[in-house]
């Protein structure tokens, strides 16, 4: 294992605080129960740093004291966090083998996403295996608007969601293609209904385009969407494939998370 994981983060602001504080939850979830001196020992920091962790964590409720012995444990909070995003992972673990079947078909970039608030959040995502590739990664954030993840789920949201949506909207120019406005993204929507599937054709990036479908629950509505993005120059000419093998890939992806009673959770 790398020492640099290993080595105590000194300091109590900012981002040693927090990754301290993460340390002090491991090194809790490792024993049943530990005092000061043991989990300074354990962190490498000074007794005075662990009790003010302690008191932290102690407030937020991921930690109570044994009034007996003194010492500290994990509570379960951390059970019911762990369960709130169990869902969410199993999700993940139901598409993933749909996402690496498109990505050793079509040899470009396959992701996963869900909507959260008026942005598209990555659950998941293969790298394209080409040299010229376009990779984002799990856990970033683009615009819904102009993401065919985006219009995917929107087309396919409940009719209060998308008028929310449309109502808030305040579109950036990213590039000349980009939606301008509300009465086009409306057309579009309406348009992805009907075909099933949504494109992105450089909105964020000029010469990158995206095709995506909707997973959709046992009501018709989009709980995700999956992906395909690639360099303009390779997009068009796989066009034609895309648009009859992505829908259809993803809509196994849906009936197999509804036959398991799975969604991917609510993402904040």
């Amino acid at each position: 294992m790398d020492k640099e994981l290993d080595t105590p983060v000194r300091g109590d602001r900012g981002l040693g605080s927090v990754a301290n504080a993460l340390r002090l939850i491991e090194a809790l979830a490792a024993t049943p129960e530990a005092g000061v001196s043991e989990l300074a020992r354990e962190l490498g920091l000074t007794k005075p740093s662990v009790d003010r962790l302690l008191t932290t964590m102690v407030s937020a409720g991921f930690v109570e004291q044994n009034g007996e012995t003194r010492k500290y444990r994990l509570t379960v909070k951390l059970v019911s966090l762990a369960d709130s995003v169990r869902p969410r992972i199993r999700f993940i673990d139901i598409a993933r083998p749909y996402l690496v079947e498109l990505s050793e078909r079509f040899h470009e970039t396959v992701n996963l996403g869900v909507l959260s608030g008026d942005s598209i959040l990555y659950a998941d995502t293969i790298p394209s295996s080409q040299m010229f590739r376009i990779d984002v990664r799990a856990g970033s954030r683009l615009p819904a608007y102009c993401t065919a993840m985006g219009k995917a789920i929107l087309a396919f949201s409940d009719p209060t969601t998308v008028a929310a949506y449309l109502r808030d909207f305040t579109p950036m120019a990213y590039t000349r293609f980009t939606t301008p406005n509300a009465a086009t993204l409306r057309e579009q929507l309406a348009e992805v209904r009907r075909s099933g599937y949504a494109l992105d054709e450089g909105e964020i990036l000029e010469e990158v385009c995206c095709i995506a479908a909707p997973i959709l629950d046992a009501d018709g509505h989009a709980v995700a969407s999956v992906s395909i993005t690639a360099p303009r120059s390779t997009f068009h000419k796989k066009l034609a494939e895309l648009t009859a093998v992505v829908p259809r890939t993803v809509e196994r992806i849906s009936e197999q998370a509804r036959t398991a009673n799975v969604q991917p959770g609510a993402a904040s």
